[in-house]
Formats: C-alpha cells, structure tokens, sequence
C-alpha cells in the first residue's frame, strides 16, 4: 500500500517516536488485513498528526471516522486510487491504558522495541502478553491460541516483572508465572481473570469519556448506505467491490441488510408459507400487490421495522462505532417497485413514511441503459426496467441524500465512483476534525 510506505517514511524522517504493537510482518507493504496499532509520544502527536495529514494527501485519502479519546484515539482512512483502500489506525499515547489503569508502561514499550523493515515494532514476547491479558479481562476467558502463544514466548520471569514492577503489579507477575506450573483449562483461566480482575479493577468512566461519547451523538462514526436500482442494474455486484474496502476501513464493522433492518421477522415467516430461496429471484414480480387493507397493514408492519427496528439494531452501533450498514433497496421500493414490495398504496402514505423514518446518509442509485439491463438480467419486462430507471432518476433528481450511479460502464469504474461518493459524504461530517 502507497499510503503505508509513505507514511512511515514520514515518521522516520521527522524523528517521531513510534512504535508498531503488532501486525507487523507485511509492513510498509501491507497490514495483512489488520487495523495498525500504533503507539508513540504524546509530546509527538502534533508531528504525527502532520505527517498523516501530508499522507493523506499525496495519497488521495480522507479521515471518514475518528473515535476521539485522551488514551487511544481512533482514525479511519478511505483512499482512492488505481486500488482504492482502507485503514483503521489506533494510536496509543505513552502507554497501554485499559480500565483507565496503566498495563504496560511507557518504559517497557522501548525496551522491547526492534527495528523491522525499517519500522520500530513491539517484540513478539511482549505483544503476546498483551493479547493475553486484554482477552482476559475483555472476555473473561481466553482461547486455549491465546494462552499457548504467550507460554511459549513469554514465560521468563525477568521479563515479567520488568514489565509489571514499574506499575507495582508484581502479583500479575506472580499469576503469569504460575502457568508454568499449569496447563490450560478452565480453572487455569479462572485463576487468571480473577487475578487480574483483582489487580485492574473496573472504574466509573471519567467526566470526560462520558462527554466524549455524548459528542458523537453528533459527529455519529458510523453510517448508513442505501444502493438502489432495478434487477440487472449492478447492486450485488456493486456491493461486493465495495464492503471489502470499507471492511479495512471499520476494521470488519460492515454489515450487509437486505431491504430493512430486519428487527421483524418477514410476515411469510410469521404465516408459516417462508420458502427458502435456492437461487437468484427469476420473477420479482409473481406475487400480485395486496388490496387496500392488505397493503396498508403491509406497510404498518414493514414501517415499524424501518423506525423501531433502527433505534434498535442500527442506533447503538451507529452512534458509538466507527462503522458502516449496507442496504441492498430501501423503503424507497415502496415508490419504485410496488409491485415487489407487493403494496398499492397513494404516493402520500409512503411520503408520509419517509417524513418520520431515519433516512441513510448517502442514497446510491444505479441505473444504466434499459437495453443493457434486460440483457444482464431478463426477469422483468423491458418497459418495466424503463418504467423504474424513469422513477428512480427522478427520485434521485428530488432527494439531496441521492447520487445517481452509472453503472452502464465497467463495475470497477462503477465501484470507484461509488466509493468517491461515499468518501465525499463520509469525509465531510469530520471536516471539523483538522490533523494539527
């Protein structure tokens, strides 16, 4: 990656003291798919910062996401390119704090550093241990992976308690050195959590982080993307060129809806007549729309799931997390496809719908010419493919959330400009966040 190369030559450059905790092996060509753990001198971030900012722009790369923090702030990075990318960067001040305690000191972080491929990185004896112990006291339990990795490269008594004398934790010391004796099971690991429990006891957040997180109530970091487009038109496709690089953006955070946040299940599953499909959809259009009735308990139903099933499965996450919710069509079917949706409802109900429930943050539509997506994918009519590129542009032309997709070109140049868009939206509900 252009982007890694030049950066941690910027970091070398300017003298910065840093030092990469682990993921480390493919570095500065590649983090292997990780996000990059990086901890330097606070009295370093303002260098930091500038020679990320300089990164960034040499490599047409944006910040779409920060978790701001005094301990471990938290940058995601979406770049374009000839390959477009994405980075999650989490970057430790001084030292490794969990629980508002120290874990590893400032001082035990130097002393174990090496050179890398010109990158100071974490020796491997120390990053196993701190995997360990933030398995431990994260999840209350470790994988026995976990627990071999650190027996095998950090049982040595000297190392431990250079690490834990200088925080006054000789008694981790002490339990770590116990495994020697011990294999893993599940006493073995009870012993361990409840040591550590004891000697990093969990505290009241701080005024501060409690404030922090109210702000991200309004620079929310994470987001809402809606694709929509008639069948043939590229979705499927489109998603599956764009989630890889938001997946190394939010680090994994990405997840895939289908129409609604599926907090209700669909009414065929409540009826009992749910079939599972076995391929692709050969005929959206089979099942005749409901009368009025029908249609309007249709659309009850379905509504409450677009607003109560939001707050539900999307808010939480959404408002708190740096990452990202792909929805293949959205309620906007309920104009563009009635038939699909099987609903025959006045324009107003669904107008009024969209008036209260939570729209996504970018709209992409797809559309293309009538002709190539019947040739894609027949399974409607080509009039009706017409009809619904028709009413699509003209919802996209309406409504400032929407882009219009051409997706008549090549899908990685269909992919790229997607992505564009979304680094655009993404981008700028951070511009207030200036790399200093």
């Amino acid at each position: 990656m252009i982007f890694l190369e030049q950066f941690f030559q910027k970091l070398n450059d300017n003298d910065i003291n840093y030092c990469v905790l682990r993921n480390y092996e493919r570095l500065p060509l590649s983090t292997n798919g990780s996000d990059l753990d990086i901890l330097i001198r606070e009295n370093h971030l303002s260098l930091f910062n500038k020679a990320l900012a300089e990164s960034l722009i040499e490599t047409n790369g944006a910040i779409v996401s920060v978790i701001e923090s005094k301990i471990c702030p938290r940058y995601c990075i979406l770049g374009l390119g000839t390959d477009p990318w994405g980075l999650m960067i989490d970057l430790f001040l001084d030292k490794i704090i969990y629980r508002s305690q120290t874990i590893i000191s400032e001082e035990a972080i130097w002393e174990n550093a090496y050179l890398h491929n010109s990158i100071c990185v974490l020796n491997q004896r120390t990053d196993k241990l701190i995997a360990l112990i933030k398995e431990l006291l994260n999840n209350k339990t470790c994988s026995e992976k976990y627990y071999n990795s650190f027996v095998e490269e950090g049982l040595e008594k000297n190392f431990l308690y250079s690490i834990f004398k200088p925080i006054g934790k000789l008694s981790t010391a002490e339990a770590l050195m116990d495994c020697a004796q011990g294999k893993y099971d599940q006493t073995e690991i009870e012993r361990l959590v409840n040591q550590l429990n004891s000697d990093f006891p969990e505290r009241w957040n701080s005024p501060f982080l409690k404030a922090n997180k109210l702000k991200r109530l309004l620079h929310k970091p994470g987001y809402t993307v809606a694709l929509l487009g008639t069948d043939g038109s590229g979705k499927s496709t489109l998603i599956d060129n764009v989630m890889p690089v938001l997946k190394e953006t939010f680090h994994n955070a990405v997840y895939y809806k289908h129409l609604r946040p599926s907090w209700l299940p669909p009414l065929s599953h409540l009826s009992g007549r749910e079939q599972k499909q076995a391929g692709p959809v050969i005929n959206p259009h089979a099942s005749q729309p409901s009368g009025f009735i029908g249609s309007l308990m249709r659309w009850v139903y379905y509504f409450a799931d677009y607003l109560l099933g939001y707050y539900v499965k999307i808010f939480p996450k959404k408002s708190t997390k740096a990452c990202a919710f792909i929805f293949d069509r959205y309620y906007y079917d309920y104009y563009i496809d009635k038939c699909r949706a099987r609903i025959n409802l006045p324009d107003w109900i669904i107008r009024l719908g969209q008036a209260i429930i939570p729209e996504p943050d970018i709209i992409l539509c797809l559309g293309a010419d009538p002709l190539t997506i019947h040739n894609r994918k027949p399974e409607l009519p080509l009039p009706e493919i017409d009809r619904q590129i028709t009413a699509l542009k003209k919802f996209c032309s309406r409504h400032k959330r929407a882009i219009w997709i051409d997706t008549g070109k090549n899908i990685e140049d269909s992919s790229k400009d997607a992505l564009k868009e979304i680094m655009k939206m993404m981008a700028k509900r951070f511009e207030f966040f200036k790399l200093q």
